[in-house]
């Protein structure tokens, strides 16, 4: 049965991706094409999350009065990622709160710069997000400390970062969790410039990785699901810490057609994309995450490009999570000689796909309804 319906699925979206080119063409017209490499329209680009800065200085993605809005709460219960079914999670990146209300989207990533964090607030806004009945992906940054002076990496692992290290143990210490937690993501994007812990000593990162780990298990009573997320290209897997240091890999998977015809030449879909990054990865055997998903585009694009990922997110089976990367990205990241994408596709397309998706997955009845 589970087969006959995932044939279905498949015949339909096969239908649908060849009409809705055409479709958009009649409607549209010439909008159809040339609006692929536009600039989205209709986005409000003055509601950038202004902590997500490149300097590391402040806690990134902490919308609070978002987290400690009075929301009522329902018998929702925080389930741990799923494992041995068709069933994914979903999540969003959401400093607006565009998305608060949404059950459906039940991982919440949070970004905090371990540099400069307020423990009170940050242990208050990671609270309420449970009491709501979501569940947290916490992605630590490892900023330098300002005015220090030192090595990074080689200050880590020298003990001077412990300190940070029993504050954020005292804050998932008293947090419900499980709790999905990423450190030093990107290390392999050689963007030194712009993260100081990509692009360093593989083996050094690996140390460092691995102290870090070592030292929040010894901490806490949380349990802590751990994510290697990087980049995912050529060389990426000497970053690898091993088996016992990750419980899933993460990976960043966006379109956005402009840079795509710079690099590529053409316009990338997921599949290419998604299956490029798990190729690097294959050997490890370890569950993916999609930890940052985001389409940059006019509004015709985004909609058909997202079809077409949720048409085919089923066929990867180690494919465990898909977390929305909701904000426009930091500026200059996607090179200065194009414009700064902005992520925030219509609210109303990633709830409908996520709906749908939850839905196709969900436990059939004896007649298969």
């Amino acid at each position: 049965m589970k087969n006959d319906r995932r044939l279905a699925v498949q015949i339909v979206s096969l239908v649908v991706l060849a009409v809705l080119p055409v479709s958009m063409i009649a409607v549209n017209g010439a909008r159809a094409f040339y609006g692929i490499l536009s600039e989205p329209s209709g986005k409000t680009r003055d509601a950038r999350d202004s902590v997500h800065e490149s300097d590391g200085t402040d806690v990134i993605a902490l919308n609070l009065n978002a987290a400690t809005s009075e929301i009522p709460v329902d018998s929702i219960a925080a389930e741990a990622i799923p494992e041995g079914d068709d069933t994914l999670i979903f999540g969003v990146y959401d400093p607006d709160g565009e998305f608060e209300r949404d059950r459906s989207l039940r991982l919440r990533h949070v970004y905090v710069s371990w540099a400069d964090f307020d423990r009170n607030t940050l242990l208050r806004s990671l609270a309420a997000m449970e009491t709501r009945g979501f569940q947290i992906l916490l992605t630590i940054e490892p900023w330098p400390i300002p005015g220090r002076g030192d090595d990074l990496l080689t200050a880590i692992l020298s003990g001077g970062y412990d300190q940070t290290l029993e504050e954020l143990a005292g804050i998932l210490d008293s947090l419900n969790g499980p709790v999905y937690v990423s450190w030093g993501h990107e290390m392999d994007q050689d963007l030194t410039e712009r993260y100081p812990w990509s692009g360093t000593d593989p083996d050094q990162f690996v140390r460092a990785y691995r102290h870090v780990v070592d030292s929040l298990r010894e901490n806490t009573k949380t349990e802590l699901r751990w994510i290697w997320a990087g980049v995912m290209k050529e060389g990426s897997l000497r970053y690898w810490p091993g088996g016992e240091y990750a419980d899933y890999v993460g990976m960043p998977v966006y379109s956005y057609p402009r840079w795509d015809q710079k690099t590529y030449g053409y316009i990338r879909d997921f599949r290419t994309t998604f299956q490029e990054k798990a190729k690097v990865v294959e050997e490890l055997d370890v569950p993916l995450l999609i930890t940052e998903l985001g389409v940059s585009g006019s509004s015709d694009f985004e909609a058909f490009w997202l079809h077409q990922a949720f048409m085919g997110l089923r066929d990867y089976e180690k494919l465990k999570g898909v977390v929305f990367f909701y904000a426009e990205d930091v500026e200059g990241a996607w090179g200065s000689d194009v414009a700064t994408p902005d992520w925030r596709v219509h609210p109303d397309s990633i709830r409908g796909l996520v709906e749908w998706e939850l839905r196709q997955s969900a436990p059939q009845g004896p007649s298969g309804q």
